[in-house]
C-alpha cells in the first residue's frame, strides 16, 4: 500500500495532540534507583510541537556529602569530576524536598492541570525511576503516566527507515549535563519530527478509528484527564 504521498513540512500534517512535553534529565551516583541517589535535575518544558516555552528551563544541584560521593563506581567518579557536578554537590545546600518542591513548582507553572503532560528525553524510563523515590514520586503523580522516550525512536528509525534517516541523526556531546543533554535530546526529537513524521499521510490511506475499535489505554488515559 502506498501510505506516503511526496515529502512535506510537518506542518503540513496537523497533529491531533499537542499536550505539553516535560523533558527532565538527572545525573545520578550510579544506575540502580534502589541503591543510587539523584546529584542533579533540569527540567525544559515543550509543546507538543517542540517549542520551547522557556530556554533557560530549571535546574538544581543536590547536596550529598562527599562520604556517599566516595562510594560512586568508577564511571561516575571520573565523570562527574571532570564535568564540575561533583564539586557543585558538594557546595550544593539544596535538600532532595527542595529539590522535588521545586521541580514540581516549576512544571504546575507552566502546566497546571495533572496529568496532561507527558515525560520525555532519552532512555527518560531511567530518570522517570529515580523520580518514583521520595519526594520527587510527586513529580510523576502530576504528569501523565506515558512517557515520549527519544531513543526508542531512534530505536525503530534504525529498523524501520533507510539507513540515510539513522545516519543523519545529529551528533551529541555528551556533557553530562542536565540543561546539555536534554537541549540535544530536543534536537534529536525535532530531526525525527522533520525525517520521519514530516511525511504526510494520502487521505484515502488513513482513516479514523472507529471509537469500538480504538487502544482502550486510550480511553481509560482520557478518562483521568
Amino acid at each position: 500500500m502506498d501510505f506516503f504521498k511526496a515529502k512535506a513540512t510537518p506542518a503540513a500534517a496537523p497533529a491531533t495532540d499537542n499536550a505539553p512535553l516535560v523533558w527532565i534529565d538527572c545525573e545520578m551516583t550510579g544506575l540502580d534507583p534502589d541503591q543510587e541517589e539523584i546529584l542533579e535535575i533540569h527540567c525544559i518544558i515543550t509543546t507538543g510541537d517542540l517549542q520551547v516555552l522557556d530556554p533557560e528551563g530549571w535546574g538544581v544541584v543536590v547536596h550529598h556529602p562527599a562520604s556517599r560521593l566516595d562510594k560512586m563506581g568508577e564511571w561516575c567518579t571520573r565523570t562527574h569530576a571532570q564535568t564540575g557536578l561533583t564539586a557543585a554537590v558538594l557546595a550544593s545546600t539544596t535538600t532532595a524536598e527542595e529539590a522535588a518542591a521545586g521541580l514540581l513548582e516549576y512544571v504546575k507553572r507552566y502546566i497546571p492541570a495533572a496529568r496532561k503532560a507527558l515525560l520525555a528525553g532519552n532512555s527518560v524510563h531511567a530518570d522517570r525511576a529515580f523520580l518514583a523515590k521520595g519526594p520527587y514520586a510527586a513529580v510523576l503523580e502530576h504528569l501523565h503516566y506515558r512517557i515520549l522516550d527519544v531513543s526508542s525512536i531512534k530505536e525503530a528509525a534504525k529498523r524501520w527507515c533507510p539507513p540515510a534517516v539513522a545516519a543523519g541523526v545529529p551528533v551529541k556531546t555528551g556533557t553530562h549535563r542536565g540543561r546539555e543533554d536534554i537541549l540535544e535530546s530536543i534536537a534529536e526529537a525535532r530531526y525525527y519530527q522533520e525525517a520521519i513524521f514530516g511525511l504526510t499521510w494520502g487521505d484515502e490511506s488513513v482513516q479514523e478509528t472507529p471509537a469500538s475499535e480504538r487502544d482502550p489505554d486510550d480511553a481509560w488515559a482520557n478518562n483521568l484527564l
